[in-house]
């Protein structure tokens, strides 16, 4: 089913750039109008939608396994979800069933493209994760180098122990990037292209349906500039179950303060218009066959994140919104790519002192997960402020609608049409002291405890009249509209 049109144009009529409000003045409060059209609910939401990116050499550490109640807790306040092992590492990673070396204990544990070789413990302990946890994986295998054997036996293991906690066998990462390029050593050739990663993949899917016929397979993890997905769609759309992607909204590498990719956080909460360009075309490429399509890698910059940025309060308001979108266009899911090392970077949360420490950007999943229950519903907004908003319409009947005030300067009242009599609904809100906070982030007036639980406190009655409710949200904040 097609997702009905938006018409959101909350962006549209901005009335100054960010960089160039006053902030030594008290910004004026901005209306917005929000109507919602709940007699025309479209897609429903996954349960699974939510997920994490992690690389593949963390499974050498004690990490994803059962005994990890600090990191379920993390996982289970999500509801089900997706967990991507793979990424860049799972490219020098490999697979050995005679690898029985005891697993060191949790720690901070570095980024590193060096060999490294898995045995059936690591496997062990992230299937049996898995299953504690109730989220599935996706499985990154080795393309960096050939070897169709390995992949097919570790495919074998893989489905042995983890059964239907295998979502799919996700075989290399962002193989377009393979090429040698100056000054880079390369996986490749500098012509290798679509056509050779086609074979090389045709050779590791028929090594492994041999040995597994019902392997579940996915791909092609090409990051968000490549063309290769419609190809890859057309060519294996009777051999995948799932379309991998890969994006960031910013890039680590960009220099110059005027480009839209300059990691700040003016440019991360700037109104999305390219997503027609970059992962829209993607995502429909996979709906035209049937095939389920997530954004397994995704996150605010890349190269680690920006620090100020990623692991800033902004993030979690790009994130949340950016995940609302992709959900509202029929996509999947969308996996936060991070890693657990004392420095933040754009991760979830981080690992140090033998404590976890949870980011802002953990938050925006929270939010996400109180938000997007049952079908997607029709809103109309209009305002002049960098502000958004995005309904849902639950099994419970409940109506909930999302707003997300993106101005770094401007507070926002929304007057809200819901579309039918309700008088009776309850707030609750994302918050901290400022979008470039990197503590004191609260949802539900609570923030995550030291074991990984979260606890929301009652939201604030909000009353309303024939169904029109007024919601005021500080400037760099978000607030969810529950409506009974």
């Amino acid at each position: 089913m097609n997702l009905p049109t938006r018409k959101n144009i909350c962006a549209a009529l901005m009335l100054a750039s960010l960089a160039g409000l006053n902030t030594d003045t008290e910004a004026a409060t901005v209306k917005a109008q929000v109507v919602v059209h709940p007699e025309q609910p479209g897609i429903s939401i996954p349960a699974d939608f939510l997920g994490f990116s992690v690389e593949k050499k963390i499974l050498s550490i004690e990490c994803f396994e059962p005994k990890n109640s600090v990191l379920i807790n993390l996982l289970t306040n999500l509801g089900g979800g997706v967990l991507r092992v793979g990424a860049n590492e799972g490219d020098s990673t490999f697979w050995s069933r005679s690898k029985m070396d005891p697993l060191p204990a949790m720690k901070t544990f570095g980024y590193s493209l060096k060999p490294l070789t898995l045995g059936p413990p690591s496997l062990d302990n992230l299937y049996a994760f898995a299953k504690q946890s109730g989220w599935r994986v996706i499985h990154g295998l080795n393309l960096g180098t050939y070897d169709p054997a390995m992949a097919a036996d570790e495919v074998a293991y893989a489905l042995q122990v983890g059964g239907t906690s295998v979502l799919a066998f996700e075989v290399g990462n962002e193989p377009n990037l393979y090429r040698k390029k100056a000054p880079q050593t390369g996986l490749r050739p500098a012509d290798y292209n679509y056509a050779q990663y086609r074979h090389e993949i045709e050779g590791c899917y028929s090594a492994i349906l041999a040995k597994t016929p019902r392997a579940p397979l996915g791909g092609p993890a090409t990051t968000r500039f490549c063309n290769w997905l419609p190809d890859f769609v057309r060519d294996f759309k009777d051999k995948i179950t799932l379309v991998t992607s890969h994006g960031y909204a910013l890039s680590g590498n960009e220099k110059d303060p005027q480009s839209i990719w300059f990691p700040s956080i003016e440019n991360l909460l700037r109104p999305q218009k390219d997503k027609e360009q970059v992962w829209l075309p993607k995502l429909e490429a996979a709906k035209a066959t049937g095939i389920p399509c997530r954004f397994d890698e995704y996150n605010s910059c890349t190269d680690g994140g920006k620090r100020g940025v990623s692991d800033a309060f902004a993030s979690a308001l790009w994130n949340v919104d950016f995940m609302l979108d992709v959900a509202e266009h029929g996509g999947a899911g969308v996996n936060l790519h991070g890693g657990f090392g004392a420095k933040a970077g754009y991760s979830a949360f981080s690992f140090r002192d033998k404590l976890f420490y949870v980011n802002p950007i953990y938050y925006s999943m929270l939010l996400f997960h109180q938000t997007a229950k049952g079908r997607v519903v029709t809103l109309e907004c209009q305002t002049p402020a960098n502000f958004t908003a995005h309904a849902f319409l639950g099994d419970d009947h409940k109506l909930r609608l999302l707003l997300i005030n993106k101005d770094l300067m401007q507070p926002v009242v929304a007057a809200i049409s819901s579309g039918a009599p309700h008088t009776k609904a309850q707030v609750i809100r994302l918050t901290a002291p400022s979008a470039s906070a990197t503590d004191g982030v609260t949802l539900a007036g609570s923030a995550v405890a030291e074991n990984g639980t979260w606890t929301p406190q009652p939201g604030e009655p909000a009353t309303g009249a024939d169904g029109k409710f007024e919601v005021s949200l500080p400037a760099a904040s978000a607030a969810l509209l529950t409506i009974e």
